[in-house]
């Protein structure tokens, strides 16, 4: 949506409302946007908690600020591995791009390993992404679906009706729970 469709980064886009960044997207990618939901901060940590935190494979141990941006007592760390992620640690997985040297001291080196960067940023949000949704595959009734909503309705937009939303659930139920790769993994995601 920029003057003379200069290229440029899609945060940029978003910069200058949703209908920029949809109209961006489909430019990008010749896919038509019918519905979209966007989630701030505070909503990925109440997503990530409704559903009783997430299963990621995480790359590296790290430490980040919380979701308020605090250090100190409210540093977030997260050990390498396998981990059972609640909202702030996901949140913490999402955001993470580069080495804390302001929060280092407090760290420490073990915290501080690894390759992080804009593109390892990207991949840390898939996983973050395919953990939620794989642990939204054994949502088994419509009232934790409605609690879902409840707890995340405050940091959410979306042009799509509670309704709508609602009505995609039976089909999305089955799609998540007969349906798997070759892989075995719920989702695939194609990167550029």
């Amino acid at each position: 949506c920029f003057s003379n469709q200069a290229e440029n980064k899609i945060t940029h886009a978003a910069a200058y409302g949703t209908s920029c960044l949809i109209k961006t997207i489909q430019n990008f990618t010749g896919i038509k946007i019918d519905y979209y939901v966007k989630l701030n901060f505070a909503g990925v940590v109440d997503l990530v908690d409704a559903l009783g935190g997430i299963d990621v494979d995480v790359p590296y141990a790290f430490c980040e600020q919380n979701s308020k941006r605090k250090w100190g007592s409210q540093t977030v760390y997260v050990e390498k591995g396998q981990q059972h992620l609640n909202g702030e640690q996901a949140l913490a997985l999402a955001r993470n791009r580069k080495k804390n040297t302001k929060g280092m001291k407090a760290c420490g080196t073990k915290y501080n390993q690894g390759t992080r960067n804009d593109f390892v940023r990207g991949q840390n949000q898939q996983l973050v992404v395919k953990g939620i949704i794989n642990e939204a595959k054994n949502l088994e009734n419509i009232t934790k679906v409605y609690s879902i909503l409840d707890a995340i309705s405050n940091n959410m937009d979306t042009n799509m009706s509670r309704e709508t939303i609602l009505s995609f659930y039976n089909i999305a139920k089955d799609i998540m729970t007969s349906s798997k790769n070759s892989s075995g993994e719920l989702v695939t995601i194609q990167k550029l």
